[in-house]
């Protein structure tokens, strides 16, 4: 990646090299640039085929404009148009992109449902090359070494940090989720120490207070373990360590994959402590009978 590219304004850097291109790597920023967030989605075969070049000059072009390959400049696209788009831009192209996947589909008993279903397999199938194991085990590391853990999920994604936190705390009580409209979130943050983690859940449009909780926590000297959508999102450029779920266009972005990598960290942890959890887990179980918590029927 080229060092005098600025990384914070991608469509800027795309004009300015403009004119050190070929002409048909032209023709590939210009798709880019007139593109915007749709090309987000778009293969390297199907963006030589719309502009007529071979697929070799999309990559030769990318490589020309300072990145390893497409992908890298993908990433980046992604991350920046992901960041600045509006929801109705986003509910519009995901809607287009069912529209597209329904009418591809040559089965002969198409549905959304099954369509929906299909693309969140392959997502699933898709996230150990996202997420290698070394790097997953990393994250567990940092999650069972850390002193104190905070989580901070704002906006969609507080449902999952609240649910990711209510289970992470049978494994490990001394856990906290960042809850606004209590306290202010940096009121919460007055334990905030070295030795402790903040474990951060941030997706495009990436919320300005998650940020600044990653940033306080590497002040104090702090862990910072982030689930994001890019490698070159905010949050994975704030992290010690970021684990990437690509972010899906779709009414309800929140993928099945996402869901699963919470679930395997959790299950990682409970592993290494299995007669602590199971102990936590009795001692619930009693409360919860004392409380007559449930329904007998």
């Amino acid at each position: 990646m080229s060092e005098g590219r600025p990384q914070d304004d991608i469509i800027r850097w795309l004009r300015s090299q403009h004119d050190s291109l070929s002409p048909s790597q032209r023709k590939v920023a210009q798709f880019l640039l007139e593109g915007r967030i749709n090309v987000i989605h778009f293969t390297i075969s199907e963006i030589a085929a719309a502009v007529g070049v071979n697929a070799s000059t999309v990559v030769r072009a990318a490589q020309a404009l300072g990145f390893e390959g497409f992908p890298e400049l993908q990433s980046v696209l992604r991350s920046q148009f992901l960041s600045q788009a509006r929801i109705s831009q986003r509910m519009q192209i995901g809607s287009q992109s069912l529209i597209d996947d329904l009418t591809a589909d040559t089965e002969a008993d198409a549905h959304l449902l099954t369509t929906v279903l299909r693309d969140e397999l392959q997502t699933l199938l898709d996230l150990p090359q996202h997420v290698p194991t070394r790097r997953f085990d990393q994250a567990v590391d940092l999650l069972d070494a850390a002193e104190q853990i905070y989580i901070i999920g704002l906006g969609a994604s507080f449902p999952l940090a609240l649910n990711f936190g209510i289970f992470l705390r049978y494994i490990r009580p001394d856990t906290t989720v960042l809850t606004p409209g209590i306290d202010p979130i940096a009121a919460q943050l007055i334990p905030l120490k070295a030795g402790d983690l903040v474990f951060s859940l941030s997706f495009a449009r990436y919320m300005r207070e998650t940020l600044t909780v990653m940033d306080v926590a590497r002040e104090r000297g702090a862990s910072v373990l982030a689930v994001t959508d890019s490698h070159v999102s905010p949050a994975a450029t704030r992290a010690d360590l970021a684990l990437i779920v690509p972010f899906r266009l779709r009414l309800y972005s929140n993928t099945v994959a996402l869901f699963a990598l919470l679930d395997a960290l959790l299950g990682a942890l409970a592993l290494r402590y299995p007669e602590k959890t199971q102990e936590r887990l009795d001692s619930l179980e009693e409360l919860y009978d004392q409380f007559n918590l449930w329904s007998s029927s």
